[in-house]
Formats: C-alpha cells, sequence, structure tokens
C-alpha cells in the first residue's frame, strides 16, 4: 500500500524532472498551479459552530411542496444542549426551470463551448416571484429535536429553507419523501461559489434534479458544465443560467443531458453565492430504485473518508471521483478491510484524471475485496490537486434489503458527531459506522440518544474502544428502540461518523455522514496517512 503511493509520487517527480508535459484532453496540465486547499470544517463538510456563538445558519436547499410530490422536503432539527433554543425558518419558494427547446442531435464534438448567455426565456426574476419568502419562529427545547414539513408553511413545487438559531451546537438535517423512499442528509452550513457533484444519472427511468437555494436578495448567474463518458459538455441553457434572488430553481439534468449512465455536474457562479442539493431517482429500469439527497461539494479537498462499506450477494459500490480542477489528479482509493491481521490488506486502486473528468471504482470488482468484509474507504489526491468524491451503494435481491443512497465523504475527523435524525424501529434498521484516523492509538467513544429533554447513555455504548485506524460498525436496534432518537457521538480522538437507515422488510435505504461540532477538527494528510 504505501510503496503504491510511493512508486506513484517518484513517477510524477521523474515526469516534472524530464520537462515532460501530459496532454489530456487538448489542455495543458503539466503540474499543479495552485497550493492545496485550506480544509474548513463549515465550508468543506457542514458543522455545528461551537460555543461561544451568537447564531448559527443552516441552508436546506431541495424538496417539494405539495402534497404528493415525489420528494416531500421535511427539515429535522436536533438541540443536544442543555438550553433551549429558537430557531427562525425562513422558507423559500421556486419551481423547475421550463424544458429547454428542440436541438439537433446531429452532434460531431465531444466538448462543446455554449454562448455566455442562456438562449432560452431566463428564470423570473425577484420581482416576479410567485411567493414571497415565508418565515416563522420556532422553539427548540433543550436535548430534543424538532420536525417542519416546509409544505404545511409555504405551498411550491420547489421549496428550501434557511434555519437560523440563535446560539451553536445545533444539528439540523433534511430529508424528502415519495413513492420511491425517503432519502436524509445533512443541510449546508455554507453558501459558495463553487458546486461540484460527481455522481449522476440520465437513463431511462431516472432524474437528476439540481435545486439551486439563493438566501440573499440579489439575483445570481451560474455556469454547469458536465462530463460524461463523451467528455466535457457546456449545455447553452446552463450558461448564465439566474437564480433570483430569495428563491430556489430546479434544473433537471435528463433533460439536456440525456441517456447518460453517468453525469458529473460542475457548478460555478459568475455573480452572487448559491446552495445546491441534487435528488436522483431511479425508477428500478436499470436494476436500481430508490431517492437520492445529496448536498453538493462545494470545496474540493486531498482526502476523503467514508466509514460504510460491505460486500455480499446484490450489494454494489462505487466510488466516484470528480476532478474540478484545471491539472491532473493523481489519485488512490485504499480499501481498509476489518480484522487486518486476518484480511490482507487489498492493493490500493489507482486513478489517473484529467482536468473537470471523473474516474469511477467498482469496489467489488477485480476480488480485491474479499465477499462478506466489512471496509473503510479513503480516497486520496497524492499530487496536492483538490478533488470530490461520493460512493455509491445499492441493494438489491437476494440482499436482505433493496434501495440506492449516495453519500459524499468526509474530509475531516473530529471528537464529536451529531445525527439529528432517525431512531431504530421495527420496521427501520439504524446503524452508526465510526473510523478512528489516528493509526498509533486507539479511541475511546461513547454514543448518547436525546429524547425528550433528557439524555440517554445508550446500553453497551458507554467508553467502548476502536482499535488504530479500525472501525466500530453498531446497530442501534440491538441497544435502544425509539421512533425519534437523535444521537450524538463523543470520542477522544478523531474520528469519522456515518448513519444508515434501512427498512425491513421493504425498498429504502438512506447513508449520510454525520455533523461533526467544530471543535479540535483534525484534516487527514493524504501522503502520510
Amino acid at each position: 500500500m504505501k510503496s503504491a503511493r510511493v512508486t506513484s509520487l517518484l513517477l510524477i517527480v521523474g515526469l516534472m524532472a524530464a520537462g515532460l508535459v501530459i496532454q489530456v484532453a487538448e489542455r495543458d496540465t503539466a503540474s499543479p498551479t495552485s497550493a492545496a486547499p485550506v480544509v474548513q470544517a463549515g465550508v468543506a463538510i457542514p458543522a455545528a459552530r461551537d460555543e461561544p456563538t451568537l447564531s448559527s445558519t443552516w441552508y436546506c436547499a431541495g424538496g417539494t411542496g405539495r402534497r404528493g410530490g415525489f420528494a416531500d422536503h421535511v427539515l429535522v432539527l436536533a438541540n443536544p444542549t442543555d438550553r433551549a433554543r429558537t430557531a427562525t425558518i425562513t422558507v423559500l419558494t421556486g419551481s423547475v426551470a421550463d424544458s429547454p427547446p428542440p436541438v439537433s442531435t446531429d452532434s460531431t464534438a465531444t466538448t462543446a463551448t455554449a454562448p455566455t448567455a442562456p438562449t432560452t426565456t431566463p428564470a423570473p426574476t425577484t420581482t416576479t416571484l410567485p411567493y414571497k419568502p415565508i418565515e416563522s419562529s420556532w422553539p427548540l427545547p433543550a436535548q430534543s429535536r424538532v420536525e417542519a414539513r416546509l409544505g404545511d408553511l409555504a405551498v411550491a413545487s420547489l421549496v428550501g429553507a434557511i434555519v437560523e438559531v440563535d446560539g451553536g451546537e445545533i444539528a439540523v438535517e433534511h430529508h424528502v419523501t415519495g413513492p420511491l423512499g425517503r432519502a436524509t442528509a445533512p443541510c449546508s452550513t455554507t453558501a459558495s461559489t463553487t458546486w461540484s457533484f460527481p455522481w449522476g444519472v440520465t437513463t431511462r427511468g431516472a432524474r437528476d434534479l439540481l435545486v439551486f437555494m439563493n438566501p440573499f436578495p440579489d439575483d445570481a448567474t451560474v455556469d454547469i458544465s458536465f462530463a460524461t463518458d463523451e467528455g466535457v459538455r457546456d449545455t447553452a441553457r446552463y450558461q448564465g443560467f439566474i437564480v433570483p434572488g430569495r428563491s430556489v430553481v430546479g434544473a433537471s439534468l435528463e433533460r439536456d443531458v440525456t441517456r447518460k449512465a453517468q453525469v458529473s455536474a460542475n457548478v460555478r457562479v459568475r455573480s452572487g453565492r448559491v446552495v445546491v442539493d441534487r435528488i436522483q431517482t431511479l425508477d428500478g429500469t436499470d436494476g436500481r430504485e430508490g431517492i437520492t439527497l445529496a448536498l453538493g461539494v462545494p470545496e474540493p479537498a486531498l482526502e476523503w473518508v467514508f466509514p460504510v462499506g460491505e460486500t455480499g450477494p446484490g450489494l454494489t459500490e462505487q466510488v466516484v471521483v470528480f476532478n474540478p480542477s484545471d491539472d491532473v489528479a493523481e489519485v488512490e482509493v485504499e480499501v481498509r478491510l476489518d480484522d487486518p491481521d486476518t484480511n490482507t490488506l487489498p492493493e490500493p486502486f489507482e486513478l489517473t484524471i484529467p482536468p473537470g473528468r471523473y474516474s469511477i471504482v467498482d469496489v467489488h470488482a477485480e476480488d480485491r475485496v474479499p465477499e462478506g468484509v466489512g471496509h473503510a474507504l479513503f480516497v486520496r489526491s497524492l499530487n496536492d490537486v483538490p478533488i470530490a468524491a461520493e460512493r455509491v451503494n445499492s441493494s438489491a435481491s437476494p440482499a436482505p434489503r433493496r434501495g440506492i443512497t449516495v453519500t459524499t465523504g468526509s474530509p475531516v475527523g473530529a471528537p464529536i458527531w451529531y445525527f439529528a435524525g432517525g431512531g431504530p424501529t421495527e420496521s427501520r434498521d439504524e446503524f452508526l459506522v465510526l473510523v478512528n484516523l489516528d493509526n498509533e492509538n486507539a479511541v475511546t467513544y461513547s454514543v448518547t440518544g436525546l429524547a425528550g429533554g433528557q439524555t440517554i447513555a445508550i446500553q453497551d455504548l458507554q467508553g467502548r474502544s476502536i482499535e488504530p485506524g479500525g472501525r466500530a460498525v453498531i446497530r442501534l436496534g440491538d441497544h435502544i428502540a425509539r421512533d425519534v432518537l437523535p444521537v450524538v457521538v463523543v470520542a477522544d480522538g478523531p474520528i469519522v461518523a456515518e448513519r444508515g437507515l434501512y427498512r425491513i422488510g421493504g425498498g429504502g435505504m438512506s447513508q449520510a455522514m454525520g455533523i461533526p461540532l467544530d471543535r479540535d477538527i483534525f484534516v487527514p494528510d493524504p501522503v502520510n496517512d
């Protein structure tokens, strides 16, 4: 594993010393031209603000607001502190942008340069919005959680929300529910000028919807480019795309980038800042069925950690790595198996990713990962070119669960993680998976639940240990049964925590990273990790 990394680095150095220039996609990408990014919790990953602070703000962009919608939007706010808080929820409304006009199917180029202005009627300006933002105040009792269905506050095709809380240590998630199931993810703690979405599907039976939320008064103008197996594409409709101030706008990618089994999307904002979620649905046509909800990546990073990994009949697992930079990225995907004394660590997957392009690793391919052996995934850039990475898991017969889910990795470790949603019941399984980022020392952790203004020290989950570099897999239903159960994971060292929610005896699965508290944040070193 280490030798593969060293070999890759020596090769890169050798090429540079020889004065060679790598020609990829007709661009000059000889060497990285910018410094490695500074990873900040709250920007690169949603994070709860530490005390003392006067306020904290969350942005929840995506979801529908009419009864019977395909992605009914609900907020989940958890207050793990012993002090009551108040949240101000401002609902922003909008709709999916109009379909583009018919275009010629004659295309001879894999990479197109689009005009700088949209060729269709732009989205409405702030002066013609059908709804004004709707603001309401919500009490957040100590050590409890509150849910708010946005369609009960404002009826619209799309609804998003700004959540402002009079203090810190608050976690906000949201979930979308429809005929294809439910998906849960953290809301954002930043608005940004760039967003990357490594994964996406626009084949028959799929819907790939980007939901743009502009929480500010002035209109925002964005450009969207797409990477497919045919190259990089800039569609005319999404150059100079307008997101009116204080509104949400949806972009259905399958209308413009059609019949693609893989589409990476890269958003760059010309003016203003936005928040972007992706809602992906699959109706089973390609063998996968379900709904996913994911926040885009506002800032790429050099390393992404995924605690959850499993193999077995009916399970698939892919890692999609996207390179939004102007330089070639040299990347490795390490599969760290449980019980390394028994299971020999497989060689990492090595990737060379051109600018603006993606690469996919089928973790179960090549027989590198033994069936039935759990694992964590570490995706690293080895040449200081920042990347974005998502993991896609799907499950079908004969696996005990069915569905599809997508998760963005964590670029940081932290000792405290929050999970606002969830709760194990007879019909819903819940797993927590923790990874110890300290490769030299064990860490000790405890899991606490929140219920009705009290904390619950969950039985057999107090003072537990994780070996250096190892994982802990926790089936919460083995320890407690509560339909409403926000949890807090506290460790004495840097960990990454992920949650999986699975419908028992039916379709539906949702995996999501926890929300770290912005305290004692640890950023992994991709070369010396």
